[in-house]
């Protein structure tokens, strides 16, 4: 991707490509650690969370509680991703945050919203709030 194609995109598709670069990270981290390939882990991790810092940047104060959630989301991730240097196990679950974050902003980002994620949702609607 060239640095013009990046100027042309809107700030939905920037973070779009953002969250996948972050999915694909944790991917390769967790790959890497399979291998026993450390270092590997270590620049992959540190690519994470330097993802995460810019999507955290990317909130405008002025966003209500969506813009509160995903900061406490992204917060959360860069812990579990710090963490992940000494307990790896934590990447499986930061991965699965990181896929369904990016499921739903693609869902958001269109018209069309996918009928898995509608079951997903319904589950929801069901629970107590107390």
């Amino acid at each position: 991707m060239t640095e013009q194609e990046l100027y042309q995109m809107t700030p939905q598709q920037l973070t779009e490509k953002m969250l996948q670069g972050l999915v694909f990270q944790y991917e390769q981290a967790i790959t890497a650690i399979e291998a026993k390939a450390f270092d590997h882990m270590n620049e992959r991790l540190q690519k994470a969370y330097a993802l995460l810092t810019k999507l955290s940047e990317g909130l405008h104060d002025d966003g209500g509680i969506i813009t509160s959630q995903l900061e406490a989301l992204y917060f959360y991730l860069g812990q579990q991703t710090l963490r992940a240097y000494t307990e790896h196990h934590v990447l499986t679950e930061a991965l699965f945050l990181a896929e369904e974050l990016l499921i739903t902003w693609q869902a958001a980002s269109t018209d069309k919203r996918p009928l898995a994620r509608a079951a997903h949702h319904a589950g929801y609607e069901r629970m107590a709030y107390e």
